[in-house]
């Protein structure tokens, strides 16, 4: 059985250089030493993709590196999985791309680490453990983009940081977690979810997120829209609710061609529109985050600017349509 490794930077490559007692990068190959325990029936194969701060990551080098999960598939009829270390504070940003553009059934797994491998308490040794038994794994086909950490197994679709320090950090609310490890055994529990493909090798990067707060001045959404965005995320009060000096705003956007989605700035729950907005074309993000919304938003662009076409997606997302 053969796993790929990519490493991309972040906490979990924060080593030290013992001798000189200095923190110290550590590559893909560095990783797998601090594991011990994989076994020999799993052959381990690994590159560094690029080696940043998840801080940094930007939606041309997600692009990238689906591209490379693709190619790698594609060129490699016996590799059974990828695991792909990443840093946590863009990592549901660039599962959740990568959800919606692999279009293979084998799985890609992400990992990380809250806490340095420089740290004697480290969680970066074990995450990496389980996520390369979760991708060697035949039960994980067909699942996804998954994120493993703290021996849990989250969907990319729902997958969020919750915590900036905390051990269990990542957390799909009230959807859950679909799996998890113990020990040597993958444990599923949830069926495979909704999913959509796109089709694509281009991202538009002018699609904007801005959140919503008590008594905003609507300036802040004409200054967007001047700089001529391809579309803008609105996270709504509640339900999806707008102020109306900020809605005769986004109007004003819709007429000029520019997409607008609404979700709401609420961690669960669906957003409803109003129907006078429908019909200029503001498109409701369902259950989707702002941060998701964002990204599928990015890809879909660069394919149709129709907002009826791109209103199907996130009503399959949320399974309203099948």
């Amino acid at each position: 059985m053969k796993i790929k490794l990519i490493a991309t930077g972040g906490t979990i490559s924060g080593g030290i250089d013992h001798k000189t007692g200095k923190p110290k990068m550590l590559h893909a190959g560095d990783l797998l030493d601090l594991v011990k325990e994989i076994g020999e029936s799993i052959e381990i194969e690994y590159e560094d993709f690029c080696t940043i701060p998840s801080s940094s990551m930007t939606l041309e080098l997600e692009l990238s590196l689906a591209r490379r999960i693709n190619q790698l598939y594609r060129i490699d009829p016996t590799l059974s999985g990828i695991v792909i270390t990443h840093g946590t504070d863009s990592l549901e940003e660039t599962a959740f791309l990568l959800w919606l553009l692999i279009d293979d059934p084998r799985p890609v797994v992400l990992t990380a680490a809250q806490r340095p491998p420089r740290y004697v308490d480290t969680d970066g040794p074990r995450n990496l453990l389980n996520s390369i038994r979760v991708a060697a794994s035949e039960k994980a086909k067909g699942k996804g983009v998954l994120v493993c950490l703290n021996g849990e197994i989250n969907s990319a679709r729902y997958v969020r940081k919750t915590h900036t320090t905390a051990l269990e950090t990542f957390k799909s609310g009230q959807h859950g977690i679909i799996g998890y490890v113990d020990n040597e055994e993958i444990l599923f529990s949830v069926k495979q979810l909704n999913r959509i493909n796109i089709v694509t090798d281009k991202i538009d990067s002018k699609v904007h997120l801005i959140k919503l707060a008590v008594g905003m001045d609507p300036m802040f959404i004409e200054a967007v829209i001047e700089t001529r965005p391809s579309a803008l995320v609105i996270e709504a009060f509640g339900r999806g609710n707008i102020p109306p000096s900020i809605v005769e705003k986004l109007l004003k956007a819709r007429k000029q061609g520019i997409i607008i989605v609404v979700v709401s700035r609420c961690e669960e729950g669906r957003v409803m529109i109003n129907p006078k907005w429908k019909e200029c074309g503001i498109i409701g993000g369902e259950n989707l985050d702002g941060l998701k919304a964002r990204i599928i938003l990015s890809l879909l662009l660069t394919t149709t600017k129709d907002p009826e076409r791109i209103q199907t997606y996130f009503d399959s997302l949320s399974g309203r349509r099948e």
